[in-house]
């Protein structure tokens, strides 16, 4: 049944239908340009897009992606750190790069080649380094010489090299390496007496290193961290440290024991 107004009801309707409509008309034109010129502009972050110079973390991209990130994330952060440039024309050029938005059909089914060959190539030098160091991990290589008989350590005569480590290598423990596999020879500086001072001023031989002293991190961390240097040679008794260099540019521990023969 429907609801008849009459008297003040019917006015407080007329009234509310009346505010209504003012606030559902647009305003004039003067009021509109008021409003335009006072409303407050609501900003958005921009994004920008970067080269990666590095891989980075959580697999956000890998070395030469490119990728597109918020602007203040680039300018605080990757730029800054050398961890991205700006993908400008100048840039790509600088890397010998072509931007992926502009290369042609030919040039982005080369791309794709070239880094689906890489990292199956890059994995297989994983799993190399990975079996070497597995099989590498518990073993000494043991070599025999003789001693001075007015020394109680020191080789004589002649010294090993990083070529009687290679040939022992071969024979003892069935490893052949290829020529481009180098084999370096850590170079310990440490003194602790007459002796040890004298070899460390030679910049052709090592110390011994108490590998009771080292963990399995800190000996790969020390292989890692080598600097070769040439023809090193081990004069004394005692343990090495040998680093033998495999494709992919990774680095393999080789505990090496000088003993002296009977």
């Amino acid at each position: 049944m429907s609801r008849i107004l009459t008297g003040r009801g019917c006015s407080h309707l007329l009234r509310r239908t009346a505010g209504i409509q003012q606030r559902l008309s647009p305003p004039p034109p003067q009021q509109q340009q008021h409003l335009l010129q006072h409303t407050p502009t609501k900003r958005f972050g921009h994004s920008v897009r970067l080269i990666a110079l590095e891989d980075l973390p959580h697999g956000k991209a890998y070395k030469g992606d490119v990728l597109t990130v918020k602007a203040g994330y680039a300018r605080n952060h990757l730029v800054p750190q050398k961890l991205a440039l700006y993908a400008t024309p100048q840039n790509f050029d600088k890397l010998g790069m072509v931007d992926p938005d502009f290369e042609t059909e030919e040039e982005r089914i080369a791309r794709l080649q070239r880094e689906s060959n890489m990292t199956a190539t890059e994995d297989r030098y994983l799993k190399e380094s990975d079996l070497l160091k597995k099989y590498l991990k518990n073993k000494v290589l043991q070599l025999w010489r003789t001693v001075d008989p007015n020394s109680t350590d020191t080789l004589h005569p002649g010294f090993v090299t990083t070529n009687h480590i290679r040939q022992k290598l071969s024979k003892q423990l069935k490893i052949d390496l290829d020529e481009s596999e180098p084999i370096h020879i850590l170079r310990n500086e440490s003194a602790k007496g007459a002796a040890d001072a004298s070899a460390a001023a030679t910049t052709t031989t090592t110390n011994p290193l108490n590998f009771a002293e080292l963990d399995d991190a800190k000996i790969q961390a020390m292989a890692d961290e080598l600097v070769p240097v040439p023809d090193i040679q081990i004069n004394r008794l005692g343990e090495y440290l040998a680093v033998i260099g495999l494709k992919g540019g990774y680095a393999i521990p080789l505990r090496v024991l000088v003993l002296k023969r009977a």
